[in-house]
Order: structure tokens, then sequence, then C-alpha cells
């Protein structure tokens, strides 16, 4: 894979006067959304997303599809993990620039698959980048557009993508 360009968070000492107590606390529920979407699908708990993206939400999930609503979302995850034994989604490095009700966010992922009986191999990982765009509802923030770059990927791809 070529080498990815990506627009770096801002510098924390860039922004300290910018931090008040509200944008601690919106960071803190962006990534408490994040982790929780990455639970809700491992756990397949679809329906969680629910509380988690925009009716309309948009999803560009690579080769997995491109997604323009929380129906078509919930039912492409559901056909990903599905077949697998177990999925563990592993959030880290996560970003979060808010600007009013508006933020737009990321982090860093790695998840692991595993599928019994596979030739070839049981187990497939891949890491990547999710970046979102986030709206504050009068339920708390939600995800508008999901992004997902994958930078790596190792193991036996027939885990994931041969049904």
């Amino acid at each position: 894979m070529g080498r990815i360009t990506v627009r770096p968070p801002q510098c924390p000492s860039e922004r300290e006067e910018d931090m008040d107590s509200q944008t601690v606390i919106d960071k803190q529920l962006i990534r408490d959304l994040q982790n929780y979407y990455s639970y809700s699908i491992d756990s397949g708990e679809y329906d969680n997303l629910d509380n988690v993206f925009l009716p309309n939400a948009i999803a560009d999930y690579g080769a997995a599809g491109f997604l323009d609503n929380l129906d078509d979302i919930k039912e492409t995850i559901r056909g990903a993990l599905e077949p697998l034994t177990v999925a563990q989604h592993v959030n880290g490095n996560e970003w979060a620039e808010i600007d009013g009700d508006a933020a737009a966010a990321g982090c860093y992922f790695q998840v692991h698959m595993y599928r019994e009986g596979v030739p070839g191999g049981e187990h497939f990982e891949m890491g990547g980048r999710y970046d979102d765009e986030l709206v504050r509802t009068v339920d708390g923030w939600r995800f508008a557009k999901r992004t997902i770059t994958l930078l790596w990927s190792d193991g036996n791809p027939n885990v994931r993508w041969v049904r």
C-alpha cells in the first residue's frame, strides 16, 4: 500500500486556551460513542447503532460499501460480522475537534476476526482509521458520516471476505 497523508489533529499545546470544561466533556462523549460502536457490533447488538448514527448517516466502508442510511449500515455490518465466530474491534489514538454542535473526530482501529473451519487459517486482522463527522442532537453526539480507511491487514482474508 502507498503512504497515506492524514490531516493530523491539532497539537494540544496550540489549543490550550480553547479547552474549556464543555470541550473536555464533548471529547470524552465522542470517545465513548466510538467505543460504544465497537462494543455494539462485536456483541451483535446492532440495534444499539440507532443511538450511534443519525437516521440518514453516511458510511463509507471502502470495499464493504458506501451506505446512505442507518438501516443499510446496520445490515451491512450484520452481514459482515455474523458469519464470524468472533470479532474484536480495538480503538486507540482518538481525536476530536469540536465546533459548536458539529465535530470532526476519528481514531485508529485494529480488528481481530476469527472464523472456525476456514481453509488456510481461521484468523484475519486489519488495521486502519475511522474518520468521523458528528452532530450534537438532543440525545447526544451522533455520527453523520463515518469513513473507514484500511491501512494494513494480515492473516487469511477468506475469514472476512469469503462466505
